[in-house]
């Protein structure tokens, strides 16, 4: 008798687990190719989307509001603000502007502002690009400031190392740069400086404490305006050959870094979490399931050979192997192996593959001797047909309800292996998966610093995805184990 409950069973019917089960792997699935589709490649690389530890723009919005969101402005209209008579002005576009300065002396170039309307964020990053260029012998100096007007000309009381002092608010210089260039050429000033940057605070004029964090103490505050001014001064080398200097300003944005950002928040370099966790679902669908199917395959083909040819000596030597590994301890094993072969992903699907597919090895092989057992497959030996023909044709084909089983139930201890992995530190590093994210979260202190949406993503994660197989598998079960029916039809 085969040990199947398949006959008179719906499979329409396989009930509300099955189709619960489906429904999250559907999900993860979509998820997985959503991340394709939309380009997610190297979230874990990323910095700086917002500010480190940033909580999700939910919590935000409920327990905290007026946390501030990551914004993002590029400076526009730029204008000078002190006498035009011996400036020539071309601008571009609203963000870039190109000054011809005619005669030595000091300029003051100002761009338009915007509102900050948030409680003061902890850092900012700006981008600046420009070029300061001439055609003569020249000695210049040029200052790139964010101001913020509400505070301009203020002084705060600030505290950091035990100490207070009062120093002077809603100016902090970015860039001073005093540079000579002879008999004409130029000098282009390209950088991204995140800050606070404690290096910065000791060339502001005047200097300030290197504790001092220029972002929340000294430039934002709720309902000021923030905007760049840069000031040029230049004298001429040669006083016989003197002429003048063109800026050419291309491009200045100012990014301030949010406290709340997006629906998972950021972890500790600032990152996405939510599209590192679109990543993890893509690498848990393509990882899990290819190596359940592969695994299901040795699987059947070495339980299928085995139980078919019962008694040989094949028979023993096949089921010698799958005791042998069946025994082995995992864990251990793709420890020992990761750290001579190496941690990449390859390796690392290998020895799942390996330790995986023993105990449906041995479920395969009993089910193949039920069905040798069969009358007409003693018919089929009987008269003449050969081995390899009725394993493809009588016994494989009976044992897809099995394999179908056996690849759902496979992949929770897949993933669950390789996550295991992942966060004890054996796992590939450049893999982007729930497993790396628990790592990076673990080492890099979530707990201690209360970061608990850094932890909550992958764990999510994982738990819904393995509870998804482990639904389907549980229904599935019930259709394939005789003993379950049964007792399920006794007990209605």
């Amino acid at each position: 008798m085969i040990p199947l409950a398949t006959e008179g069973a719906s499979w329409r019917s396989l009930g509300v687990k099955f189709y619960v089960g489906l429904s999250i792997v559907v999900f993860y699935a979509a998820l997985g190719t959503y991340s394709m589709l939309a380009g997610y490649i190297g979230s874990f690389e990323s910095m700086w989307e917002a500010d480190y530890l940033a909580k999700p723009i939910w919590v935000a919005y409920i327990f905290e509001p007026g946390l501030p969101p990551t914004i993002i402005k590029r400076l526009e209209e730029w204008h000078v603000e002190s006498s035009n008579e011996y400036i020539t002005i071309n601008s571009h576009d609203r963000y870039s502007l190109n000054i011809s300065l005619k005669r030595p002396g000091s300029y003051v170039i100002a761009s338009a502002g915007f509102e900050y309307l948030y409680k003061p964020a902890r850092s900012m990053v700006i981008e600046y690009s420009m070029q300061v260029s001439s055609q003569y012998s020249v000695r210049y100096r040029v200052n790139l400031s964010i101001v913020s007007d509400n505070l301009l000309g203020r002084f705060v009381t600030v505290e950091y190392g035990g100490m207070k002092d009062n120093i002077t608010a809603g100016r902090y210089a970015v860039l001073l740069a005093e540079e000579t260039i002879e008999g004409g050429g130029f000098k282009i000033y390209n950088s991204s400086i995140r800050l606070p940057y404690p290096f910065l605070n000791r060339i502001q004029e005047p200097p300030i404490p290197v504790l001092v964090n220029p972002v929340s103490d000294l430039l934002l505050d709720r309902g000021t305006r923030i905007r760049g001014i840069i000031n040029i001064t230049y004298t001429c080398m040669d006083q016989s050959r003197c002429g003048g200097i063109t800026l050419e300003v291309r491009s200045i944005t100012v990014k301030i870094l949010g406290l709340a950002h997006g629906f998972m928040g950021t972890d500790q370099k600032g990152s996405d979490i939510w599209r590192q966790f679109i990543e993890g679902a893509r690498v848990a669908n393509l990882f899990g399931l290819t190596a359940a199917a592969t695994t299901v395959l040795i699987a059947i083909s070495i339980g299928s050979i085995s139980g078919f040819r019962v008694g040989r000596f094949s028979d023993q030597v096949l089921t010698f192997i799958t005791d042998t590994m069946f025994f082995l301890p995992a864990l251990p094993l793709i420890m020992i192996a990761t750290a001579v072969l190496g941690r990449s992903m390859l390796v690392l699907y290998g020895l799942i593959v390996l330790v995986s597919w023993p105990g449906l090895a041995r479920l395969a092989r009993s089910w193949a001797m039920a069905i040798r057992g069969e009358p007409y497959i003693e018919a089929a030996i009987a008269v003449g047909a050969g081995r390899l023909w009725i394993l493809r044709k009588h016994v494989i084909p009976r044992l897809a309800p099995l394999a179908i089983y056996g690849l759902v139930s496979l992949v929770p201890g897949v993933i669950s292996t390789e996550v295991l992995i992942q966060f004890i530190g054996f796992g590939d590093p450049n893999i982007p998966s729930w497993g790396r994210m628990l790592n990076e979260a673990y080492n890099e202190g979530a707990l201690i610093n209360g970061a608990w949406w850094w932890l909550f993503a992958p764990i999510t994660g994982i738990t819904s995805y393995m509870a998804g197989f482990v639904l389907m598998g549980m229904a599935l079960e019930e259709r394939l184990n005789p003993k379950l029916t049964l007792s399920q039809r006794q007990f209605k």
